[in-house]
C-alpha cells in the first residue's frame, strides 16, 4: 500500500513539475524538452498506475501495458535528454532521425495484425542506446579542462546526471527483463512502477532543491539580484546610454545574449572560490565565459554602473565584507583580509573599502558589532 501511494505521489509531483516548466518559460533559459517528456511519461504512468492499484480506476491506461512497442520511442528520448544535458547542443533534424525506426515499427504494428517485434531486436536496440548514454556520462566525468565558472556548477550537473543515469539503467534493465520473462516474471509492471518511484522521489527532491532545473537561469538571476540589492546596484537591465553608431552591429549581434552574459558575470562575482584567486579583469572574464573581449567591453560600457576598474575593486570589497560577516577577522588581521581579497597593499584595500562602504574596515566591524550583525 505504501509503495502504491508513493507511486501516486511521485506521479503527481512529476506532472506538477512539468506544469511549472511549461508555464514558467523565460527567454534566457535553455529548455531540455526531453526532460519534460521524460517527466510527463514517468509521472503519467505512475499516477495512473497508483490510481489503478488503489482501486480508483477500473481500466488501465498505461501505454506500456496497451502497446509495449511504445518502448521503442522512450529509449531514444532518454538518450537525447543526456545529449542535450551534457553537450548543450540542439539539432532538431539530427534528433528526429532517432525516431524514424520507432515510427516505422509502430506503422507496421498498426497495419499488420500478426506482426510481433523480436525481443532480441529490442534488447540490441536498447543496449545500443544505453551504451551511447554511458559514453556521454563518462565523457562528462573525464573532462579535465574546465573554467572556474564551470567547476562551480559541475557538482550539481554531475549529481543530476548520475541520478538520471541510474533511472535510465533501471528502465533498460527492467524493460528487457519484463519482455523476456513474460508470464513467468517475478516482477510485473506494477511492481516496477512502485519500486522505481523510490529513485524518482530522490530525483524530484533534487529538482526542487535546484529550481534552476525547473525555471532555468531566470531563478538564479532573481536570487543574485536579491542579494545584489542588499549591497550595490551594479547592473542595469536596459542600456545606460544610447548605443553609439560604431557599436550598432555588435549590439544587434548580442541582442539575445546580453542577459545571459550578465548572468554569467554575476555568477563569477558571487563565487568565493574564484574571487579568492582571481581578479575579475576583462581578459579573465572573457576567458572564463569563452566570449570575445569586445563582448565584455560592450557589456560594461552600456550595462554596468561602474567602470571596469571600479567594478573589479567593488567585487573584491563585497567579498571582503562577506568574509568579515563570517568572522574572518576573529582569527586574522586586516592586512591578511586585504591580501585574501587580492589587493596589492593595505592602503589600497582601506582606500577602496572606505570608498564603497563609506567607513573604514575598523568602523564597519564596530558598527556591525553594535548592531549584532558581527561579533568580534
Amino acid at each position: 500500500m505504501f509503495l502504491s501511494i508513493l507511486s501516486l505521489l511521485v506521479g503527481f509531483l512529476s506532472l506538477f513539475v512539468v506544469l511549472l516548466m511549461l508555464f514558467n518559460q523565460n527567454s534566457d533559459r535553455k529548455i531540455n524538452v526531453y526532460l519534460i517528456i521524460i517527466l510527463f511519461l514517468a509521472g503519467l504512468q505512475r499516477f495512473l498506475n497508483g490510481m489503478e492499484v488503489l482501486g480508483l480506476l477500473d481500466v488501465t491506461y498505461s501505454p506500456l501495458k496497451i502497446k509495449l512497442i511504445a518502448a521503442f520511442f522512450i529509449v531514444p528520448v532518454y538518450y537525447l535528454f543526456f545529449r542535450r544535458l551534457i553537450k548543450s547542443s540542439v539539432n532538431l533534424k539530427k534528433e528526429l532521425v532517432h525516431f524514424i525506426l520507432p515510427a516505422i515499427l509502430v506503422l507496421i504494428d498498426v497495419f499488420s495484425i500478426q506482426y510481433t517485434v523480436s525481443y532480441y531486436f529490442f534488447l540490441i536496440f536498447s543496449i545500443a542506446y544505453f551504451t551511447a548514454v554511458l559514453y556521454l556520462v563518462l565523457g562528462l566525468v573525464k573532462i579535465k579542462k574546465r573554467s572556474l565558472l564551470e567547476k562551480t556548477s559541475y557538482k550539481t550537473i554531475r549529481t543530476w546526471t548520475i541520478l538520471m543515469f541510474f533511472i535510465t539503467f533501471l528502465l533498460v534493465a527492467f524493460s528487457n527483463y519484463f519482455l523476456f520473462s513474460g508470464a513467468d516474471s517475478g516482477m510485473n509492471l506494477n511492481d516496477f512502477y512502485r519500486y522505481s518511484s523510490l529513485l524518482w522521489l530522490v530525483a524530484l527532491v533534487y529538482i526542487f532543491k535546484n529550481p534552476v532545473i525547473i525555471f532555468g537561469e531566470q531563478s538564479l538571476l532573481k536570487n543574485i539580484q536579491l542579494n545584489e540589492a542588499q549591497e550595490f546596484l551594479i547592473w542595469s537591465i536596459k542600456p545606460l546610454k544610447s548605443v553609439e553608431e560604431r557599436d550598432t552591429v555588435l549590439n544587434n549581434n548580442l541582442a539575445t545574449k546580453i542577459d545571459g552574459i550578465i548572468l554569467n558575470i554575476k555568477k563569477l562575482q558571487k563565487s568565493n572560490s574564484i574571487l579568492s584567486k582571481n581578479t575579475l579583469t576583462p581578459n579573465f572574464i572573457s576567458k572564463e565565459l569563452k566570449i570575445p573581449r569586445s563582448h565584455v567591453d560592450f557589456i560594461f560600457k552600456y550595462y554596468c554602473h561602474y567602470s571596469m576598474n571600479d567594478f573589479s575593486n567593488l567585487v573584491k570589497i563585497n567579498y571582503a565584507v562577506s568574509l568579515i560577516n563570517e568572522g574572518y577577522l576573529d582569527k586574522f588581521t586586516i592586512d591578511s583580509l586585504g591580501n585574501k581579497c587580492l589587493f596589492n597593499s593595505r592602503f589600497t584595500f582601506s582606500k577602496n573599502f572606505k570608498k564603497f562602504m563609506g567607513v573604514s574596515v575598523s568602523d564597519y566591524v564596530l558598527a556591525n558589532a553594535d548592531s549584532g550583525k558581527y561579533t568580534a
